[in-house]
């Protein structure tokens, strides 16, 4: 009845039950016991916390006296503390109750006991929820493969430990993965527990997250809100404020792509939710007026965003630790309602604060992957922040070095990987760092393989995974025992040191000018360095103008548009095209960048998609065919545009080392059938610039430093037979098909 969303109808029969019990003269049994846990769940639901802790503290007790404390009866008065602690927002306790419940029900409970899986699941939740990721993820994939392996498809923990399991896929930027572990639980759930309001809410919620964070926001928007739906109807009391969730997200959505009315009207009704269901200093009620009171900044009401912020920010500040990422966006969104108020060096105060700690976590050598990804969506728009406002109070270095750091934010997640590559160069280490990397990789491959025969009901299959992945980690814990005390130099390589202003002007020609543009919440700010000095501009146009016309421009350029599979020529988005060109280049830059005929892109998220070259500096006056694009104001008429990932100063070298590299240049490949692809390349168009781009590039390196394998010697065969780790920098101009 609990698990049918029937939360009374369950503390109805409950309470018979135990009057039964004492009728029948067990009071002080294993099965008062069991009843007494059962309850302390019903009551949780049912909003009776006082009860449901004393009914679960009475179970243990009785528990342990008829079965003892190593027992499957201890494990379930284990979980129903848990159970209770949770919804006190009692995290550590409860991570550490349901940490017993699940270890003792593996040991002692009959594997097909539904019960195994609802405590690894509830303890790999917890884990989350006091930010062990790791640990997290490893526990909900016990779970997970404890189902597969002995439950029924139909059975409800089925679909709760997959759905715990995509959940944290998720929060660790596991998106394939997550995704096809969602969509199972969404479609079990629709399947076989179709009145299951509250559980299926928080599923489809959680697919739409994923959705999302694959670009999909349309599609996440709608799922949102008919999860929110979901929640109205459903009956069940535990975590009461979780209706609000998909009513925020869906707010988000809609202020993202500039309906600030709509996003106003979901928020006034998650805060209505919290209000009613958390006291005044919960922090998830704090949270969701914070969001409320920046919508109401976004709609150019400042002084009442502050009124909202200031009794929010104390509790968050209060419940949360400084470096806790629930806290910190909201911090940043308080510095930025001081700006709009004019209070420029109390935002910096706040905002430096904020940008000081990311920083350190974003250096840490030690952070996990998974601590990085969680912290990823509020790196870039932090370090923006910052940097805007260092711009605001005169603080030039500030904000070049946050500059860097907001589009540093998405490289260094993997810079780990590329570090221990470094650290293999090392003759004498290179077969144990190889050897380490070996695994890490084959965890990875095995890990995927096994989400994904979790998602397809394969459970034998998954099982075998899970105990290859259990004797791949053992070897992974020898390897990196040996590497910390072989190769000590591994943990502190990779992350990069931002530039310094001075020494990045200095590296700067002449004619060239660094362009970086920011992408804020209501406006873009863009930086030009050049070798003279550091200026800066902005534009009005908030950052979901900017996307949509990202979104539009890019459209007007897709393969696989309508035009485009009718054979139709493309319509190219001009005025796009031109609107973000106002956008990037503010009129305040104009006349520096007239005598710099040479232009650094660097930009993150959002912007790095866009290729600069199609860029136009004035208007066409309309869209459509008629336009005559030899007769267009493009950006790269006047000016020569390099990207630019980073802007560290090994990359600048490297333009004056080129003649010490090594470059191996492979295209222009003879056009016929290639025999080992199978690919007929006369079907492919010609590509006339191929070998004069490869010679070009082959010449800056000296003829004694490259190698081509161009028309006729552009073979597979060729190029297995040369010595690749050889060779430095390798460039192929081919069809990607060849």
């Amino acid at each position: 009845l609990d698990y049918s969303d029937q939360a009374e109808a369950a503390l109805e029969v409950g309470e018979g039950t135990l009057v039964q019990i004492a009728q029948a003269g067990l009071t002080g049994s294993a099965l008062e016991a069991e009843a007494l846990t059962v309850m302390a769940t019903i009551l949780t639901d049912t909003k009776q916390i006082a009860r449901a802790e004393d009914s679960a503290r009475r179970a243990l007790v009785l528990a342990e006296a008829t079965s003892g404390a190593q027992s499957a009866a201890a494990s379930f008065a284990h979980n129903g503390l848990g159970t209770v602690a949770y919804a006190q927002g009692r995290y550590s306790e409860a991570e550490r109750e349901y940490g017993i419940a699940a270890d003792l029900a593996a040991r002692c409970q009959d594997p097909a006991d539904p019960a195994v899986v609802n405590q690894m699941a509830s303890h790999a939740g917890t884990l989350f929820m006091v930010g062990q990721l790791e640990a997290a993820l490893a526990e909900a994939k016990r779970a997970a493969n404890h189902a597969a392996a002995h439950l029924p498809e139909d059975s409800p923990l089925q679909t709760l430990a997959l759905g715990n399991l995509g959940a944290i896929l998720l929060t660790t930027g596991r998106y394939a993965e997550a995704q096809k572990a969602l969509a199972r639980v969404v479609e079990l759930e629709g399947t076989y527990q179709a009145e299951s309001w509250h559980y299926r809410a928080i599923s489809l919620s959680n697919y739409a997250g994923v959705l999302r964070r694959l670009g999909r926001l349309e599609e996440a928007e709608t799922l949102w809100l008919e999860a929110a739906q979901f929640h109205e109807r459903a009956s069940i009391g535990r975590d009461p404020a979780s209706g609000s969730f998909p009513l925020r997200n869906a707010a988000d959505a809609a202020q993202e792509r500039g309906d600030l009315a709509v996003a106003r009207e979901r928020r006034d009704a998650a805060v209505a939710i919290v209000d009613k269901a958390l006291p005044e200093d919960d922090p998830e009620r704090a949270r969701t007026h914070m969001e409320r009171a920046l919508t109401r900044l976004a709609q150019g009401n400042a002084q009442a965003a502050l009124a909202e912020a200031v009794p929010a920010m104390t509790v968050l500040r209060s419940r949360f630790e400084a470096d806790d990422v629930r806290r910190m966006p909201l911090e940043i969104g308080e510095a930025r309602i001081l700006a709009a108020l004019g209070r420029q060096e109390e935002a910096w105060a706040r905002v430096q604060s904020v940008a000081q700690r990311l920083e350190t976590r974003l250096l840490d050598a030690a952070a996990s992957r998974g601590d990085l990804v969680r912290f990823a969506p509020t790196f870039a728009p932090g370090f923006a922040v910052a940097a805007d406002l260092a711009l605001r109070t005169g603080r030039e270095e500030a904000a070049f070095r946050y500059l860097q750091l907001a589009n540093m934010s998405d490289i260094v997640v993997v810079t780990r990987e590329v570090a221990a590559r470094a650290a293999a160069a090392n003759a004498q280490t290179a077969d144990l760092v190889r050897n380490f990397q070996d695994h890490l990789y084959r965890r990875r491959a095995l890990e995927r393989e096994n989400s994904f025969a979790l998602s397809a009901g394969e459970g034998p299959r998954a099982a075998r995974l899970a105990a290859e992945i259990a004797a791949n980690d053992t070897e992974i814990a020898a390897l990196g025992t040996r590497l910390a005390r072989e190769v000590p130099s591994l943990r502190t390589l990779g992350r990069p040191e931002p530039v310094a202003l001075a020494d990045y002007r200095a590296g700067l020609a002449p004619d060239e000018a660094l362009v970086a543009p920011l992408l804020l919440e209501d406006h873009v700010v863009t930086i030009l360095v050049t070798r003279e000095g550091l200026a800066w501009g902005q534009s009005a146009q908030p950052r979901s103008t900017v996307r949509g016309k990202l979104r539009t421009l890019r459209a007007s350029l897709d393969p696989a548009s309508p035009r485009a599979i009718a054979g139709e020529p493309p319509v190219f988005a001009y005025e796009a095209a031109h609107g973000l060109y106002q956008a990037l280049f503010p009129d305040e830059l104009a006349e520096i960048l007239a005598s710099h005929r040479d232009l650094v892109y660097f930009a993150g998220g959002d912007l790095a998609g866009l290729p600069p070259a199609l860029l136009v500096r004035e208007s066409v006056g309309r869209d459509g065919g008629q336009v005559d694009p030899g007769q267009v104001a493009w950006l790269v008429r006047e000016h020569s545009v390099r990207v630019a990932p980073s802007l560290l100063m090994g990359e600048q070298a490297s333009r004056s080392e080129a003649g010490r590299r090594r470059f191996l240049g492979v295209g222009a490949p003879v056009r016929g059938p290639s025999a080992s692809a199978g690919v007929d390349l006369s079907d492919l168009a010609p590509l006339p610039g191929a070998a004069r781009e490869l010679e070009a590039l082959a010449s800056v390196f000296g003829q004694d430093r490259a190698t081509l394998l161009v028309g006729e010697e552009a073979r597979e065969e060729a190029l297995a037979a040369l010595p690749l780790e050889d060779y430095d920098i390798l460039a192929f101009a081919v069809h990607g098909l060849a």
